[in-house]
């Protein structure tokens, strides 16, 4: 399946070379890890129950405890069974909960770009874009306030980052909760890695010591806290907390982040922020509901939302799902980091010099280049195809100047080829409209090439056009690392890349927007990068909190609600977006509408807002649910903390609705489908003067109705915000999002796309209609047990595949079902190896490598890879034992949303025939 697997920030395929929009998705590790799953589980101690005696009662079946959580938020245990799954454990009078650990893996990003609207280029910044330059300039750096990064570690070694380890430097504490090796591995990614180290399979060997050998980790440090000549993080006198949960290429699992995340909340950190996630969108997965609780502790979580944008709406991540937890869109700026260089103007006896930026092709070195005259090759900025054609036999001697060209027309190439006729051996390309794009230098052309911004390329044409001249300095900085602004037109969008909510219970995610395309920060060995993902826009967002913590102080001074209230503040300050799906390759299309809730919550952050309005709103985000369920009430608590009286009006600003439904009726829409609707609800807003005294508080009222629409199978989706402005000056926003169709209705029966599930076994792969009688022969040639294969149109809480006697009726479903009552026999496990391969071999295969059912918390089959879960059940049930020989009833269901699983018309059941199991005719004994 998918159940997407991803940092998404990307340690791995990291390149120095910038790349831009369209050059490649950003995506999560699309991986089956349905499939992917291990045997261990974790389970929750009922409120009042002994954890240990729970401890003991699971040891006694043979099951292995891996480790105790005994916190305030968060009391259970990890364990390992090979004959238990979540029935069985739930139905222990010592549990709550129960849920199988899943497995996270670090996916590969790529970059992106963007520049500066002056022809002169400041240092690499993005904080314009925030305010938090603002802040920077008022003073305010984050003194005090710590945070815990969850990640590969960080490379505190940079000088950026302190350059040691301890109390008293900038990386004063953490933990490394699953060790790492020695061992070179790569030339691309610069790290040490053994076998031993923890891949999320394999055994965790931690130590005191979380120093990075991904790059991950180090890079969302630099984005929170760097500091160097030429760099600001967006808090850089914070302290951090690096704990280190990726020590492979592998990955790690859930019960590893639960225990970093209650290490970080016991280590006395104000803010967690976590680049990790995997699609799942459901709000109660064991990691989001520790991290919700540890919010509503008072420390604020910043979790990344997910670069699965392609992939379209409903496809949130798994840790960021969290009620309380903050999940963090990614929005492309309208700057990418360049090199710097300097161009002297000169005109009427006045010279100039200017800092301006470059980007050189990626495969080649810096420029070297100094006092060569810079020449036009001519003066109209408009020209559309400049030098794709022979140029005429006029043109002067270029060898001795660097020549000036307009991109367009035709590849950078031919460009080359008709200046080098005429001796150029050095050509800088000016930008037009289009997005700055990655130069690949050829080795079939003598002449170097660079991109240069196009307010840049006009004003060397405007000084040489009156009369003047411009020379160019190349020379290398002393910091081979400097990196200056590069403008881009088209930036200020939502990423494309970004994963698109809500929660598959309609809840609002993502809630807040952070600069995520093409962020320049640390990286290992004192080096830098740039990476794009909702991985940076994270870190962004824990490093504003830490600002106002820095300020105005932490859960020490306000108490266990200061989180949640921060949260909300966080979210109120989003500056709106505007629509944009799919990144443009010019300028954006202005379509008219804001930019969904579901996409980037409330938009981007707006730090100097958070930290300065004197208005709090206190409120629960409007999850105005579907039809069947809607929520029209909601209340907003505002609060004046400023000297004097204020008069607040409100009023509604509606982005963009779209049809979630896809191409065809069997899934639901990518990205490519995804247009603009209008699509508002009705709304009564408050219409008395609603003034507010100074240190008061009081209540806004709000009532909804669902927008009527004349197709509810389209499964039209509508979202906004509430806008509450104030006399002086202030303009907050709650948001809202609603379906404007009854999801259970649309879902019943329909959760299996059409023609699935379905079955591909025996010899000829044939259906389960034809095929439905096993002997669990597992040969190549035999392949004699049950092979499904499954979509789902909606995400689903549980997947279930049971098996009952042949007398058993589906008015005999009660739920969990009990082994030996009402026919019940079991529930069936899947190979491991249903996943990666489409034939098992007893060779080289363990047939006993299996993974129980039910599933929770599975996302939906997407359009865009239309990718297919794969089960096979070779005979083993969860509770260890095979099944005997004989006739029996297969009941493989999925429950459908908002449903009742003790209610039989709660599942969506595959229809299939009573099916008998043979004497086994497999090579080796099993007793029964």
């Amino acid at each position: 399946m998918r159940f997407d697997l991803l940092i998404w920030a990307a340690a791995l395929g990291l390149t120095d070379a910038l790349t831009f929009p369209g050059t490649g998705r950003r995506r999560d590790e699309n991986e089956s890890s349905a499939l992917s799953g291990t045997k261990k589980f974790i389970v929750e101690v009922e409120q009042g129950a002994q954890l240990t005696d729970l401890s003991r009662k699971i040891e006694a079946t043979g099951a292995t405890v891996l480790k105790s959580f005994n916190s305030e938020v968060f009391s259970g245990l990890s364990v390992e069974s090979g004959n238990d799954n979540l029935d069985t454990l739930q139905s222990l009078r010592e549990v709550s909960q129960a849920w199988p650990v899943k497995t996270y893996k670090l996916a590969p990003l790529t970059p992106q770009a963007s520049f500066s609207d002056d022809a002169t280029a400041q240092n690499w910044s993005i904080h314009y874009s925030t305010g938090v330059d603002k802040l920077h300039e008022a003073g305010v750096f984050g003194k005090g306030a710590k945070v815990a990064v969850i990640d590969s570690g960080v490379d505190y070694r940079h000088p950026a980052l302190g350059g040691g380890f301890g109390p008293g430097f900038k990386v004063s504490g953490g933990y490394d909760l699953v060790g790492e090796g020695d061992q070179q591995v790569s030339s691309v990614v610069i790290n040490l890695l053994t076998a031993t180290d923890y891949d999320g399979s394999n055994g965790k060997v931690p130590d005191d010591d979380p120093l990075d050998s991904l790059g991950h980790g180090t890079h969302v440090a630099g984005i929170i806290a760097g500091k160097s000549e030429f760099y600001a993080g967006v808090a850089p006198e914070v302290e951090i907390l690096a704990f280190k949960v990726f020590g492979a290429f592998e990955g790690t699992d859930e019960d590893t982040l639960i225990d970093a995340t209650i290490m970080a909340y016991e280590s006395g950190a104000d803010i967690i922020t976590a680049s990790i996630g995997r699609a799942a969108g459901f709000s109660d997965g064991p990691w989001a509901t520790v991290a919700s609780r540890i919010v509503e502790q008072g420390v604020v979580v910043t979790i990344a939302a997910g670069n699965d944008g392609d992939e379209g709406p409903f496809y949130a991540s798994s840790g960021s799902s969290g009620k309380e937890v903050l999940a963090v869109a990614s929005a492309d700026t309208s700057r990418v980091p360049a090199k710097p260089w300097h161009a002297t103007f000169s005109a009427e006896g006045v010279s100039n010099t200017t800092q301006l930026a470059y980007i050189p092709p990626v495969n080649r070195p810096l420029w070297n280049v100094t006092g060569l005259p810079i020449v036009p090759l001519s003066f109209d900025t408009k020209a559309s195809a400049e030098a794709c054609n022979t140029l005429p036999e006029t043109t002067p001697d270029l060898s001795n100047v660097v020549v000036l060209v307009r991109r367009g027309g035709c590849t950078q190439y031919v460009k080359q080829t008709n200046v080098e006729k005429f001796g150029a051996q050095y050509m800088l390309i000016y930008n037009d409209d289009y997005r700055p794009f990655e130069l690949v230098a050829n080795s079939a052309y003598k002449s170097q090439m660079a991109l240069i911004d196009a307010k840049a390329g006009a004003a060397i044409i405007e000084t040489v056009k009156a009369g003047g001249n411009v020379t160019a300095d190349f020379t290398n900085p002393a910091d081979p690392n400097w990196a200056v602004g590069f403008f881009d037109a088209a930036g200020g969008i939502p990423s494309q890349y970004s994963s698109w909510g809500g929660t598959y219970e309609l809840e609002i995610k993502p809630d807040i927007a952070a600069p995520g395309a093409s962020i320049y920060s640390t990286y290992l060995n004192k080096t830098w990068k740039v990476l794009s993902g909702t991985s940076m826009a994270t870190p962004y967002v824990a490093g504003v909190a830490a600002l106002y913590i820095g300020k105005h102080g932490g859960r020490s001074v306000h108490g266990k609600g200061f989180a949640k209230d921060l949260s909300r503040r966080i979210i109120s300050c989003g500056e709106s977006l505007p629509w944009q799906a799919i990144v443009p390759q010019a300028l954006p299309t202005d379509f008219g509408f804001f930019a969904p809730v579901a996409q980037v919550g409330t938009g981007l952050i707006n730090a100097t807002k958070l930290l300065e309005s004197t208005t709090s709103l206190s409120f629960e985000k409007m999850a105005l649910n579907d039809t069947r369920t809607f929520i029209g009430s909601h209340k907003v608590d505002i609060t004046n903390n400023g000297d004097d009286p204020v008069a607040y009006t409100f009023a509604v600003e509606p982005a963009g609705g779209f049809n979630a439904q896809g191409r065809t009726s069997q899934m639901l829409a990518d990205v490519l489908d995804v247009k603009p609707i209008e699509l508002v609800p009705d709304v009564a807003l408050p219409t008395d003067i609603f003034i507010v005294n100074p240190g008061e508080t009081r209540t806004a009222e709000f009532s909804f109705k669902y927008p009527q629409v004349d197709d509810e199978s389209k499964l039209p989706i509508y979202s906004g915000k509430v806008i509450i402005s104030s006399g002086n000056g202030d303009a907050l926003s709650v948001p809202y999002l609603g379906a404007a169709f009854d999801l259970k209705a649309q879902m019943t029966e329909k959760m299996f796309p059409d023609g699935y599930p379905l079955q591909r076994s025996g010899p000829s792969s044939l259906g389960i209609e034809a095929y439905h009688t096993y002997a669990f022969n597992t040969s190549r040639a035999a392949q004699d047990f049950p092979k499904i294969h499954v979509q789902f149109k909606w995400g689903t809480k549980e997947l279930r595949w049971d098996i009952f006697d042949d007398t058993f009726e589906e008015s005999q479903w009660k739920y969990p079902p009990v082994v030996g009552q009402d026919g019940y026999i079991g529930s069936a496990t899947y190979s491991t190896y249903s996943v990666g391969a489409s034939t098992f071999d007893p060779a080289t295969m363990d047939r006993d490598k299996v993974l129980p059912f039910p599933i929770r918390g599975i996302e939906r089959t997407t359009s865009w890879s239309e990718l297919t879960d794969r089960f096979w059940w070779l005979g083993k049930l969860a509770n260890g034992s095979y099944i005997g020989a004989g006739n029996y009833t297969m009941r493989f269901a999925t429950l459908t949303p908002f449903s009742e699983p003790s209610e039989s018309g709660s599942w969506d059941i595959w229809k299939t025939p009573e099916i008998t199991i043979l004497p086994y005719a497999h090579e080796r004994d099993l007793s029964f």
